[in-house]
């Protein structure tokens, strides 16, 4: 069931970027003018003023635990530990901005894009839903403030594992496409290709 809903919610917010970016996009082809400048120079300079494509997006929660342990003893003495609920939701895609002048070819109606590899852009905890479930210290135990945070940025990287495991960059990568292939193909190509790198999600 938890499953399911974090599925529908990772759909949900794929919609919602697909919306947003298409929006965007068309922004930028259309420019409020009744077509676009079809030359090389001109699709490449649209595509850079993009900055960054928000293609694919998770939300997910994990439990954390952290801080010290050892026998019955030394908990109850020097023990410090920490159970940490993390949300955070998880943005991938491409940074346009790397996109190189040879990366665009225009041929006679035809357009070949060649994105730069997908990558993780945000990963970002929400801190009004990421709380402290259970924290034990023992009485001779340091303070230890900065377990909290330790425990934060281990979520960061497990939540941010997750994403990838889920094929988050694989997501981004089939989303970007569809929109570059729809949007430049209402903008007048009559064949649009993009080509897209795999990537190591990490």
């Amino acid at each position: 069931m938890y499953k399911t809903i974090l599925k529908i919610i990772a759909v949900l917010a794929a919609i919602l970027l697909f919306l947003f970016c298409s929006y965007k996009i068309g922004q930028f082809i259309f420019g409020g003018s009744s077509g676009m400048n079809l030359s090389q120079s001109s699709v490449v300079k649209e595509i850079r003023e993009l900055g960054r494509l928000e293609t694919s997006s998770f939300t997910m929660e994990k439990i954390i635990e952290g801080g010290q342990k050892g026998n019955f003893f030394s908990n109850i003495l020097y023990g410090d530990r920490i159970l940490l609920i993390a949300h955070a939701e998880i943005i991938a895609g491409f940074d346009l901005k790397k996109l190189a002048d040879k990366d665009v070819e225009v041929d006679d109606g035809k357009l070949t894009i060649s994105l730069p590899a997908p990558e993780i852009l945000v990963t970002k905890l929400d801190n009004e839903k990421t709380r402290v479930y259970d924290r034990k210290q023992g009485i001779l135990s340091r303070d230890g403030k900065d377990l909290e945070s330790k425990a934060r940025a281990e979520a960061e990287r497990a939540i941010r594992q997750d994403a990838c495991a889920a094929n988050i960059l694989e997501t981004a990568s089939d989303n970007a496409r569809k929109q570059l292939k729809a949007l430049f193909a209402t903008a007048g190509f009559d064949e649009v290709t993009v080509y897209i790198p795999q990537a190591l999600c990490q």
